[in-house]
């Protein structure tokens, strides 16, 4: 009978782990990491449980995980790939989180806005109305946003309208005064050029005092040269300067 001493026990024991690591790599070499899409966000009363209790700590973390998901693992997943319902879900818990942070706002409108099929975006604009409808800092940038992927991206005119008043009934104070102009806007592009007039005047008349020469000059370029016909603004009074 054989006897091995210590020695050639352990030395045999490492040649044997030797030859089932080379089987196993052997086995799984060609196995890769599979994109199972968005994950599901958890509920609202677990939110800071990825942080350990510290809500600014998890909606780091989270917002790590949603700005490079999909994109791990030398792994690049394109932007109509993702589940936008699920990945809303996302973007709402973020913001029980901090409500203040604008950095997964960010993400929303200018980052997944440019996915290549708009339509797909479509749950993401009730979660930018949200936001930007908050009459603090800049948050009217975000909703703007949802405003022109409506307009030019979706071709939903219905929609980019219904956003452009939440955007100019926000009340922010930082907002450039095109902000209060974007109904009439699309009001225009709707063929709806009476109803952008009567808006473009009314505001024209509460505000003008309040605003930039330059400002009160665009709208009744707007007016005259967008909004009324030709013969229509030879008649106005308020186009007299800019004929």
């Amino acid at each position: 009978m054989f006897s091995f001493s210590q020695e050639n026990k352990i030395k045999l024991l490492l040649m044997v782990a030797l030859i089932c690591n080379v089987m196993f790599w052997f086995s799984v070499r060609e196995v890769r990491s599979r994109w199972i899409n968005v994950p599901p966000a958890p509920d609202i009363k677990y939110a800071d449980s990825y942080g350990l209790g510290d809500s600014s700590f998890a909606y780091r973390l989270n917002g790590l995980m949603i700005q490079n998901l999909g994109d791990t693992g030398g792994r690049y997943t394109s932007l109509k790939d993702y589940n936008y319902d699920a990945l809303t879900k996302w973007f709402y818990l973020q913001d029980y989180l901090d409500p203040h942070s604008d950095f997964v706002p960010y993400l929303a409108a200018f980052y997944f806005g440019g996915v290549q099929e708009p339509e797909m975006f479509r749950p993401v604009l009730d979660y930018l109305s949200e936001v930007g409808s908050r009459p603090e800092g800049q948050k009217w940038r975000w909703l703007a946003q949802g405003v022109y992927l409506a307009r030019f991206k979706l071709k939903d005119l219905d929609k980019s309208l219904e956003l452009a008043h939440v955007l100019a009934n926000a009340g922010n104070e930082n907002a450039p005064s095109w902000v209060r102009n974007m109904p009439a806007f699309i009001m225009t592009a709707q063929g709806e050029k009476q109803a952008a007039y009567a808006l473009l005047l009314e505001i024209l008349k509460t505000t003008a005092e309040d605003l930039h020469p330059n400002e009160v000059n665009a709208m009744k370029a707007y007016i005259c040269e967008r909004t009324l016909s030709v013969e229509e603004a030879a008649q106005n009074p308020l186009c007299d300067n800019l004929l």
